[in-house]
């Protein structure tokens, strides 16, 4: 059975025939519309992918609103999302089908005629204007995903406020699959903080800044964690014995030991793991309420009890 491809992409030397998406091209398509119809889910083989209708525009002052504020910004086309749309919007002229396009997560369009995506310049706009007509849901999730944004960035911002400074510099490189970077950020951390054992508590320390431990956290809390292995598992509990032993340092050793990458060889290391550490650990994820970081130290005891 042939796998479904919700990009809904053409072979390149098909694309290739095909014109650019343009704002003149684009009012092509509404010329004697007097009709729209929005229907949930995307577009696939120039076809809605449902029945389900979740707006029809009769009425010729809002399909030429609706037109007009279907404006696209000719300098961003011919990407390609990686799904077939949100909804997919319907043109008609007395009844009959004229052309359907792809409506794609509140920013961009598709149209099966053109040789790939397009930005919306009035995207905000035009949500408002559906959100009028009745159709909400667009603008809502716009709302939602921009919420998201604004506490991931947020996250950031807090998580570089206790990272070592060096890593604002890295800060795009961090972000991509790029890891030619990894040497020159070691040798700025080492000029940053040449004793090691500071080094490694600012590195626990900021590998404990997360909202989430264990799953669904962003990519770049993975970098301290990779600094950190390239240190014996004894200079990284020595320089933790050797602190104040804040629960900061402790979230971050915590999460560090029971990552599961470290789990994987954590038996060879367990001569370095004390009662002493297990028990800091232990109370640390307890007094913050963090579950799973309490499930994780009781198995962590276990290994250690049973090792």
């Amino acid at each position: 059975m042939p796998i479904l491809d919700l990009r809904n992409r053409k072979k390149l030397e098909e694309l290739e025939k095909l014109p650019k998406p343009t704002n003149d091209n684009l009012r092509q398509l509404f010329v004697d519309i007097d009709m729209i119809i929005i229907k949930e889910g995307g577009v696939y083989n120039d076809k809605a992918m449902s029945d389900e209708v979740v707006l029809t525009l009769g009425e010729q002052d809002k399909v030429k609103r609706f037109s007009e504020l279907l404006e696209i910004d000719e300098s961003n086309t011919g990407f390609y999302c990686m799904c077939s749309g949100t909804y997919a919007i319907e043109l008609y002229n007395n009844g009959k089908l004229k052309a359907t396009v792809g409506f794609h997560h509140g920013v961009s369009i598709r149209y099966d005629q053109w040789n790939g995506d397009a930005e919306l310049t009035q995207s905000d706009n035009f949500l408002e204007f559906l959100n009028g007509q009745g159709l909400s849901k667009p603008l809502q999730d716009r709302l939602e995903e921009k919420r998201n944004l604004e506490a991931d960035r947020i996250a950031e911002r807090n998580w570089l406020e206790i990272a070592p400074k060096c890593f604002t510099k890295y800060w795009s490189q961090i972000n991509s699959f790029d890891q030619n970077y990894l040497p020159s950020l070691i040798n700025d951390i080492n000029a940053e903080i040449p004793d090691k054992q500071e080094q490694i508590i600012a590195l626990l320390q900021t590998f404990g800044k997360s909202e989430n431990l264990w799953t669904a956290y962003p990519s770049y809390e993975e970098l301290p964690n990779s600094i950190l292995k390239a240190f014996d598992t004894k200079e990284v509990i020595e320089a933790y014995l050797s602190s104040d032993r804040n629960y900061k340092t402790q979230k971050g050793l915590g999460r560090f030991l029971c990552s599961f990458e470290f789990k994987k060889t954590r038996k060879k290391h367990l001569k370095f793991i004390t009662d002493e550490i297990i028990s800091d650990l232990e109370k640390c994820f307890d007094n913050i309420g963090e579950k799973r970081g309490i499930n994780e130290i009781f198995s962590l005891r276990n290994e250690k009890n049973n090792g």
